[in-house]
């Protein structure tokens, strides 16, 4: 079956990042996330969604921090020693 999809800019470019760093075709990729997003039950299912959308939102806003600044967080949180 063949299904066109028109994706907001910046999860065009998430998805595209993912496929570049993995190795993997841009439809692999977009199969696996359907196939995971809708394997999930409802009500995590929309947790799942609330939660993409407010990432989204806070990209837009500038709300984000670096990759190494959150493992630095999660290693004080959690006592872990991760390297970024």
């Amino acid at each position: 079956m063949s299904i066109t999809l028109e994706l907001p800019p910046q999860v065009e470019t998430l998805l595209r990042q993912r496929a570049e760093a993995t190795g993997q075709d841009i439809q692999h990729i977009a199969i696996a996330v359907l196939t995971l997003g809708l394997s999930l039950n409802d009500e995590d299912f929309l947790a799942a969604i609330d939660g993409i959308q407010q990432g989204l939102d806070d990209f837009e806003q500038g709300r984000f921090s670096s990759f190494e600044d959150f493992i630095a967080e999660q290693n004080e949180k959690h006592g872990l020693t991760l390297e970024a």
